[in-house]
């Protein structure tokens, strides 16, 4: 090793020594948050003012560098729903030892698909959440913040006022070839946010002969924002015996105040899916085919004997009401629902939201029964939302 090398890193190490002799020793206290505003809505991104509070416990005067490399968005139950890789630092010269306080504010940005992801396991919140690190001893400490999520617009607890069911075919009863493929839906109508638990179940034969003996197909947990209805599916039902079947939704939480419907079919060996009950037309008035969606834009039809409510529904395509049993058609993508009494609406914000600007839309009414039985339907007509 030449002379010239050796006094090149003798004087590297004494500039290392010098520095970390100016290097104050330093234990991390703790590290609070706040955050404003402190809820989000599942309808878009959303942006807020964190500030965090970082407390380093100072042994002796030096310089003390205390930051944070990253952010991270984390469901209640732990799970990573996302990441902010901004980094914060703070660098101060301390001369009396003691508790130093660090302020650092971070404008955050929150994806939607943050939001979204949270919601979809079932949550009302998550937390955002940052390490902090004296960078002379290492040490950590780390510090979160809260966020609700709400549906940005009408609140309160969640109650449930209305369940249909129907099969995805719009029938309400059904005759299926053994192992054929059947779903059924029910659409909730709901006030208020909270958490919805329910679970799908299924009679089959001989308990249907009798007294029925439910078993449960499925089990779920949703997270409902502030909204209007949602709809739910079956997974693939029972086909496998012959004999009569009930399928139902059970709703634990919350507890509806009023008797849940229930959808039979049957299953033979010469069966063949039918209907036994026929769907009437119904007449739509406005808006006219291709007409523009907006806030004002009316929707009227003829009024239909028997019907309890209507519902209008948004699809991004039409959807097949007669197909073959087994068919899966998606639900819409957002709708309102109105009580028999009126034969016209708008469409207002919250339903709205749902939908993307610049798409083409199809629309249809649906009359239901005090039962929820779908007794009429409209053929589909194409909107515009700009």
């Amino acid at each position: 090793m030449t002379k010239q090398r050796i006094t090149t890193i003798r004087m590297f190490t004494l500039a290392l020594l010098c520095l970390l002799a100016t290097l104050a020793k330093a234990q991390m206290g703790t590290v609070t948050g706040s955050n404003t505003p402190a809820q989000v809505a599942i309808t878009a991104s959303a942006h807020s003012q964190v500030n965090w509070s970082v407390v380093d416990n100072i042994n002796g005067p030096g310089s003390v560098v205390v930051g944070s490399s990253s952010g991270t968005f984390f469901a209640p139950d732990n799970s990573v729903l996302g990441t902010v890789n901004k980094p914060l630092q703070a660098t101060r010269n301390v001369q009396v030892p003691g508790a130093v306080t660090f302020t650092f504010n971070e404008p955050l940005s929150i994806p939607q698909s943050v939001i979204r992801q949270a919601q979809e396991k079932g949550f009302g919140s998550f937390v955002y959440a940052r390490q902090f690190t004296d960078f002379v001893d290492a040490s950590t400490q780390s510090g979160f913040v809260t966020f609700a999520i709400t549906g940005g617009g009408a609140s309160g607890v969640l109650s449930v006022r209305r369940v249909e069911m129907e099969f995805d075919d719009g029938r309400v009863t059904a005759v299926m070839a053994p192992r054929a493929e059947l779903r059924a839906r029910a659409v909730i109508s709901y006030n208020g946010t909270g958490l919805l638990e329910y679970s799908w179940e299924v009679a089959s034969p001989p308990s249907t002969q009798g007294q029925p003996i439910f078993v449960s197909l499925t089990s779920r947990k949703q997270y409902l924002l502030a909204g209007d209805h949602v709809v739910l599916q079956t997974p693939n039902l029972p086909t496998g015996r012959n004999g009569d079947y009930l399928v139902r939704l059970n709703i634990a939480k919350p507890a509806p105040d009023f008797a849940l419907p229930e959808l039979r079919y049957a299953v033979n060996s010469s069966g063949q899916a039918r209907s036994e009950t026929r769907v009437a037309p119904l007449q739509v008035a406005r808006p006219a085919p291709d007409a523009v969606l907006a806030p004002d834009t009316l929707f009227a039809w003829q009024a239909v004997n028997e019907a309890g409510a209507y519902q209008l529904e948004l699809y991004a395509q039409p959807v097949r009401d007669t197909g073959l049993p087994g068919s899966n058609p998606p639900p819409p993508v957002t709708g309102v629902l109105v009580p028999a009494e009126n034969t016209q609406l708008t469409v207002g914000s919250l339903s709205r939201a749902h939908l993307r600007s610049g798409s083409a839309y199809y629309w249809r009414v649906v009359a239901l029964s005090d039962k929820g039985r779908i007794i009429a339907r409209s053929d589909f007509r194409r909107i515009h939302f700009q």
